[in-house]
């Protein structure tokens, strides 16, 4: 039996998860479950592909993920399986499914050729999503459960790439974490430790390795455990000392210029 990891946006406040787990748990009895996390911003697809590539390369090699953060949920927008690997990945076609790397394989989710009664039209998470992981956890294969398509016909993750020249990388902040840490889009092993952050107004940033090596109030470059590039602030936060948001700019560069 493969485990089921879980990605929502659908919080706790309400059953939506509780009914998630009981859908699986119904149709693939004893089922390992990971919940990854169920409090997205609601409806951000950019939330939900940053938050499952930094969990991506800690999941069981034979994961099968449920993501579903879908605004579009009951529209003409499809429902896909990718395979990714040896792990598999149930989500709406809105970016997340192209959020993973190694991508070999989807397919489009049919109720009719899973023989399921017809999805509500606003909860595809328990009528849909949630008995295609089961299914995949029992050792489905999913080229069963709908009609194949092209990796390359899936919509693309919304998530820039940083653009990196001789001089400098131009990046962008991805996520503002609870700590009030910036996560950019730059990863740490693609920047020379000497190169600084320059943000808003010209103002730059040394790289540390540690929090402790902070001065006080000091907004400093740090490597994040999801292997990213971030301003932080020790003890503080450095959304509230940069009034930096998600999409701002950070170039990275040769000793501040």
């Amino acid at each position: 039996m493969r485990p089921v990891a879980l990605l929502t946006d659908f919080g706790h406040a309400d059953h939506y998860v509780g009914v998630l787990h009981a859908v699986i748990e119904r149709e693939a009895p004893g089922a390992v479950r990971i919940d990854l996390g169920h409090g997205l911003q609601a409806g951000d697809i950019w939330d939900a592909c940053f938050q499952l590539r930094c969990a991506w390369p800690h999941l069981p090699a034979d994961c099968v993920v449920m993501a579903v953060v879908d605004p579009g949920v009951g529209t003409g927008r499809r429902a896909v399986v990718v395979t990714a690997g040896t792990r598999s990945l149930v989500a709406p076609d809105n970016g997340i499914a192209s959020a993973v790397p190694e991508a070999s394989a989807a397919a489009v989710l049919d109720w009719r050729r899973m023989g399921l009664d017809q999805p509500s039209k606003t909860f595809h998470g328990r009528d849909l999503f949630a008995p295609a992981a089961a299914r995949l956890a029992c050792g489905a294969d999913s080229r069963d459960m709908g009609e194949e398509i092209e990796t390359s016909a899936l919509v693309a993750c919304p998530l820039p790439d940083p653009v990196i020249t001789n001089a400098e990388i131009d990046g962008v902040i991805l996520h503002v974490d609870g700590f009030g840490n910036l996560v950019t889009n730059v990863r740490g092993e693609d920047v020379e430790s000497s190169m600084t952050a320059t943000w808003r107004a010209g103002r730059t940033s040394r790289r540390v390795a540690t929090y402790g090596e902070a001065q006080p109030d000091e907004v400093v470059l740090i490597e994040g455990s999801a292997g990213y590039l971030e301003l932080a602030v020790n003890c503080g936060s450095a959304a509230e000392a940069t009034a930096l948001e998600r999409g701002d700019a950070v170039v990275f560069s040769r000793g501040g210029d």
